[in-house]
């Protein structure tokens, strides 16, 4: 009778952490595909080595890019740091 409790325990538990590394697996793909999407969008006319470059020397985690300019955040306002050549 006890082995039989345990069987089912064992088999319980197996079948939580199954579903839990599957449940966690599709969010971590929903969240990859997400961001590529976002940088995708936003990042038409700058590219990624250039947004790196930008934040790292500003030292921020964040930039705000619009169709003709890149922004930072300091002191509660937008600051923009590259424009783009129209030409």
């Amino acid at each position: 009778m006890r082995n039989g409790k345990l069987k089912i325990r064992r088999v319980l538990y197996t079948a939580l952490f199954l579903c839990t590394a599957w449940v966690s697996s599709m969010a971590y793909d929903q969240i990859v595909l997400t961001r590529s999407e976002t940088v995708r969008d936003l990042s038409t006319w700058i590219s990624k080595r250039e947004i790196t470059r930008l934040i790292r020397y500003h030292g921020t985690d964040g930039l705000k890019i619009t169709q003709d300019e890149v922004y930072i955040f300091r002191g509660q306002k937008w600051i923009p740091v590259l424009k783009r050549n129209q030409g």
